[in-house]
C-alpha cells in the first residue's frame, strides 16, 4: 500500500463526509487496513465510497435465504459467543482468528467453514467480503456487537429458530447444522 494512495483516499473520504480534517492517526491506520482489505477490488479510489459507507453502517442486509441458513440454535449461540470474544478484546487487529474461531464453532458442533460463513453473513451480508482478520478492525467493537445483536434478534423474533422446509426451487432447504461436539 502506498502512502500516496492512502493520502488520496483520506482526501476522498473527507469529500464524502466520512472523515474529519486533519485525519487522526487512528483514521489513517483504518485507511491502511481498508486498502489491504479492498485495494485489489478497486480500479480507482472513487469506487471505495460504497465499501466505506457499508463499513460505517450499524447494520447490514442479509439476504432472506442466507438468514434462513443461520436460523439454528447452534448458530445463534456461536454468534453470541463470538460477540463476547470480541467484547473482551482490547485490540481487534492481529487476533488469532484462524485458530480461535474454529474452536468457538466446534463448541457448538459447527464446522469451521459454517462458523466463518455465519459470521461473514452476520457482519457483511455477503460471503465475498474481506478476510475476517481485516474485517474485525475495520468494523470495530461496537459495529461487530451491534451487527451480531441485530442478526440474533432477527433470528429469535418473528418465526423463531425453525427454518423453512423448502427453498424457492421447491427442494428441501438445508440450514447450517451443528453436530454434537466430541466429549473430552
Amino acid at each position: 500500500m502506498s502512502d500516496r494512495r492512502a493520502t488520496a483516499l483520506a482526501a476522498l473520504m473527507q469529500q464524502w463526509g466520512f472523515l474529519e480534517s486533519p485525519p487522526p492517526p487512528a483514521a489513517l491506520r483504518w485507511i491502511a487496513i481498508f486498502l489491504d482489505a479492498y485495494g485489489q477490488r478497486l480500479q480507482s479510489l472513487d469506487e471505495a465510497a460504497p465499501f466505506v459507507a457499508a463499513l460505517r453502517e450499524e447494520a447490514c442486509f442479509v439476504p432472506a435465504l442466507e438468514l434462513e441458513r443461520l436460523r439454528r440454535r447452534e448458530v445463534l449461540f456461536f454468534l453470541d459467543t463470538v460477540a463476547q470474544y470480541v467484547d473482551d478484546q482490547p485490540e481487534l487487529m492481529g487476533l488469532p482468528l484462524e485458530e480461535d474461531l474454529p474452536v468457538i464453532a466446534a463448541e457448538f458442533g459447527l464446522s469451521a467453514e459454517d462458523g466463518e460463513r455465519a459470521l461473514a453473513m452476520a457482519l457483511t451480508g455477503t460471503l465475498d467480503g474481506p478476510p475476517l482478520r481485516l474485517l474485525f478492525p475495520l468494523l470495530g467493537h461496537d459495529r461487530i456487537l451491534i451487527r451480531i445483536g441485530a442478526i440474533n434478534s432477527k433470528l429469535l423474533h418473528g418465526r423463531g429458530l425453525e427454518p423453512i422446509a423448502f427453498g424457492p426451487d421447491g427442494r428441501p432447504f438445508e440450514p447450517i447444522r451443528g453436530s454434537k461436539p466430541n466429549a473430552c
